[in-house]
């Protein structure tokens, strides 16, 4: 056989609802409960086909139609953010006649044969384990002890990075329901991470349910399930969403489960035990009032060393929202509340790790018991100036060569999608003496009248006032309140 008879062979040419053709690799690439998909040659895209029956097979394809049309946040506003914050489908394989038989039925292919087309995960969601195999990287990975020991050092990140990985998740899940759909399956395998550089990516978008058309097709993933779908109470919504995004969040910070502790609901089955205490029995193991539930291992770091915005929703979400769905956080709260977080976060002085200023106490990381002992500047942001000041209750906590950006500029602006990440200014520690450089040309006014143009330096005092300029488009401007912070 020929060298190009041999590369026929093992390809296989496809067609898409759209006009393309995607030529695949004849071997599958993976495999999972209910599709199989293949790499195509080019290595820029995955076929997944469903096998099996689809008894449901009408609505699915209408699912997918408006998935990758009407519903696409890759092809409006923010594309370019949307593109990396999920694997959105690009196209649909669709009908006998867009498949070769023989491929369709070496493999089991649903038939009529029905694809879905998606790009290629990035390289940053890749890694290689101690053992040198190539793998996704799943939250799974990320998120206990024993899969820990599995991966390189290098690729567990920071607490810093993890932060912001839960921000980006809490983003994209935000988007998705903003459109009023529900992803219906958000767990540790559905979602990537990358906590060398704090990305996310959300995954498996072709079972979203698409309201007024299409219910789930999945129940959802043991441990993100909401206690009413476990119960059988509840089929997956908007509102059990928000409980698997709390538990992928609260993981990958504290690096346990929220409801898996040592209280046992039934002696007759592991099974029966696992349905209750995922379900109607659930119970939070850091519960302040109902104890019954500890975690197997000591805690180390309590949910409380996540700070004054992020602690709070925690608590909401597993102690008021875990059995009452409308009292959960949204996607929003849960975005705002990583954004405020984020503001709060400064390294340790050995530079290994990253703490959260607390609004009083002293600053110690909660992981290594690090103490900061030198004098922190503290921005708080607001809006008027002199005896009108007006706080906003956003505090951002100042460290060498931290940079500012339009968020901290403009009042109700906020690090969404569609902000730019240029820096405006940023501080610097140079001989004993802190500065915040402007580098905008919005002049800065401080309270006694000086102005600071662009590139000009202004040394951080305690009570130091700061009034923004308004912006050329109009933007007003806010004011900033520096208060140093004794350690």
């Amino acid at each position: 056989m020929s060298a190009g008879a041999t590369r026929a062979a093992m390809s296989v040419p496809v067609q898409t609802t759209d006009g393309r053709t995607i030529t695949l690799r004849a071997t599958p690439l993976a495999s999972g409960a209910e599709k199989v998909a293949f790499l195509s040659m080019d290595g820029r895209d995955v076929v997944a086909f469903y096998f099996g029956t689809l008894k449901d097979r009408a609505e699915r394809v209408e699912r997918l139609r408006r998935i990758v049309s009407s519903y696409d946040p890759t092809r409006g506003a923010g594309a370019a953010y949307w593109r990396d914050a999920f694997c959105w489908p690009t196209g649909i394989v669709d009908g006998s006649g867009a498949v070769p038989s023989d491929f369709a039925r070496a493999h089991s292919f649903a038939q009529p044969s029905l694809g879905v087309v998606m790009p290629v995960y990035r390289g940053a969601f890749f890694m290689h384990d101690r053992f040198g195999n190539r793998v996704e990287k799943e939250v799974r990975w990320f998120t206990g002890r024993k899969a820990g020991a599995l991966i390189p050092d290098a690729e567990k990140g920071s607490f810093l990075t993890r932060l912001q990985v839960c921000m980006r998740l809490a983003r994209a899940v935000r988007r998705l329901h903003f459109a009023g759909l529900a992803h219906s399956d958000l767990s540790n395998r559905n979602v990537l991470v990358d906590l060398r550089g704090g990305d996310a990516c959300v995954i498996d978008i072709d079972a979203l349910v698409v309201p007024g058309l299409a219910p789930p097709t999945v129940l959802g993933t043991p441990g993100y399930m909401a206690p009413e779908v476990v119960s059988g109470k509840s089929l997956p919504t908007i509102e059990t969403d928000r409980h698997a995004l709390a538990v992928l969040c609260y993981e990958l910070l504290l690096q346990r489960h929220p409801l898996r502790g040592t209280l046992v609901h039934s002696t007759r089955s592991a099974e029966e035990d696992e349905q209750l205490s995922m379900g109607v029995k659930a119970l939070f193991v850091e519960h302040r009032i109902d104890k019954r539930n500890t975690p197997d291992a000591p805690i180390a770091v309590s949910v409380d060393a996540l700070g004054p915005h992020l602690a709070p929703l925690m608590r909401r979400a597993f102690e008021e929202g875990l059995h009452a769905p409308s009292r959960r956080p949204d996607a929003v709260e849960w975005e705002e509340g990583f954004y405020r977080t984020l503001e709060r976060i400064l390294p340790t002085p050995s530079g290994r790790g990253w703490l959260i200023v607390p609004d009083g106490g002293p600053l110690i990381d909660a992981w290594t018991g690090e103490v900061v002992h030198r004098v922190v500047p503290m921005l708080r942001s607001g809006r008027g100036v002199g005896a009108a000041w007006r706080d906003d209750g956003i505090v951002t906590a100042l460290f060498h060569h931290r940079t500012l950006h339009q968020w901290h500029l403009d009042a109700d602006v906020r690090p969404r999608e569609a902000v730019s990440r240029e820096p405006v200014a940023y501080t610097s520690f140079h001989e004993g003496v802190w500065w915040l450089v402007n580098l905008t040309d919005r002049v800065w006014t401080t309270g006694d009248g000086r102005a600071i143009a662009r590139n000009a330096p202004v040394q951080l005092t305690d009570g130091l006032e700061l009034a923004i300029a308004t912006s050329t488009d109009g933007a007003p401007g806010r004011t900033w309140r520096i208060a140093m912070r004794q350690a």
